[in-house]
C-alpha cells in the first residue's frame, strides 16, 4: 500500500496539479492514503504515522527541501522492515527534477505502479540529516573555510560549497571583472559582470570548518553550522525508478526491420 506525502501547495497551479495526481493514482489503482503536510503536521511526523501502520512505500510529492526531508525521517525513523520511497518532483529547477520529474501525472504513476526500484546513496550531515540531492553552504562575501577530506587537509576562499550526496565537493570563487573597459562593455551587453573560479574533489568523509559558523542548507532549510561532519551512506534507501526503455525501443526497432524484410521477399 502507498502512503502518499504531499507538499503543501505554494500556488492554485500547484494545488491542481497535486489533485491530479490523487486522481490519476486511483485509476491506475495505486492509491493508499494521502497526507498532506502543514505548519501543524510536518514531512518528518506523517512518516512516522506511514510506519506505525505498516505502509512500505511511501510517496514524496513535492520540491527536493519536502524530499529530503521524507528521506532523512525515513532513515531516523529505523523501521524493522523495508520501505520503499517514491518520488514525485514538482521544481523543474530542483536536482532531483531530472530524474523524478514528470512530464504528466500519468507518467509519475505509471513509474509507480511498476516498480522498478533502485538503492541509492545517501548524504549525511551530522547528526541525522540524510540527503538525496546536495548540501551547500553560501556566502554572503568571500569566506576562509578549512576542509579536511579523507587523509588531506586544504583552505580555500569561497563564495559558495556544495556537496552531492555521493560526497562530490563542488567551490566556487565569484571573480568580478576588474576592466572598467570590458566591465562596461558586459554592462551595455547584458552580459554577467563575473565569473567562477571552480574546484571539484571527491571524499568518502569531509569536515568542514570555518572561523565563523556558517549555515549548512539542504534544499531551502538550514540543518547545520559549521563546524560539521558530512559522510555518505552507500546504498541506504530502495527508490523507485523509471523503467528503462531502452529494451522497448530495441524490440521495436527489430520488428520494423522484420516487416522490411518480409515486404522484400515478398516481392
Amino acid at each position: 500500500m502507498y502512503y502518499y506525502i504531499f507538499e503543501q501547495p505554494n500556488s492554485v497551479h500547484e494545488r491542481a496539479n497535486f489533485e491530479k495526481i490523487r486522481d490519476i493514482a486511483r485509476e491506475f489503482s495505486i492509491q493508499g492514503e494521502n497526507a498532506q503536510a502543514s505548519p501543524a503536521r510536518s514531512p518528518e511526523e506523517l512518516v512516522q504515522i506511514a510506519i506505525e501502520k505498516n505502509y512500505t512505500t511511501i510517496v514524496a510529492v513535492g520540491d527536493d527541501s519536502h524530499v529530503n526531508k521524507i528521506v532523512s525521517a525515513i532513515i531516523n525513523a529505523k523501521a524493522l522492515y523495508t520501505v520503499a520511497l517514491g518520488i514525485i518532483s514538482s521544481d523543474p529547477n530542483s536536482i532531483l527534477y531530472e530524474r523524478w520529474g514528470f512530464k504528466s501525472a500519468e507518467e509519475a504513476c505509471e513509474t509507480l505502479k511498476f516498480r522498478k526500484l533502485e538503492k541509492f546513496t545517501l548524504g549525511l550531515v551530522e547528526p541525522n540529516h540524510y540527503f538525496l540531492s546536495s548540501a551547500r553552504i553560501e556566502c554572503p562575501n568571500p569566506t576562509r573555510i578549512v576542509l579536511e577530506v579523507d587523509h588531506w587537509k586544504a583552505e580555500a576562499i569561497i563564495d559558495r560549497l556544495e556537496i552531492s550526496n555521493n560526497l562530490y565537493i563542488l567551490l566556487e570563487r565569484y571573480l568580478q571583472e576588474k576592466s572598467i573597459f570590458k566591465s562596461a562593455f558586459n554592462w551595455l551587453t547584458g552580459k554577467e559582470q563575473s565569473s567562477a573560479d571552480r574546484s571539484i574533489f571527491k571524499g568518502k568523509i569531509i569536515k568542514i570548518k570555518s572561523d565563523n559558523p556558517l549555515p549548512i542548507l539542504i534544499g531551502n532549510e538550514v540543518v547545520s553550522k559549521t563546524p560539521a561532519n558530512v559522510y555518505r551512506k552507500i546504498s541506504a534507501l530502495n527508490i523507485i525508478c523509471k523503467r528503462d526503455k531502452v529494451l522497448a525501443e530495441s524490440a521495436k526497432v527489430t520488428e520494423q526491420v522484420e516487416k522490411k524484410e518480409n515486404f522484400w521477399e515478398q516481392k
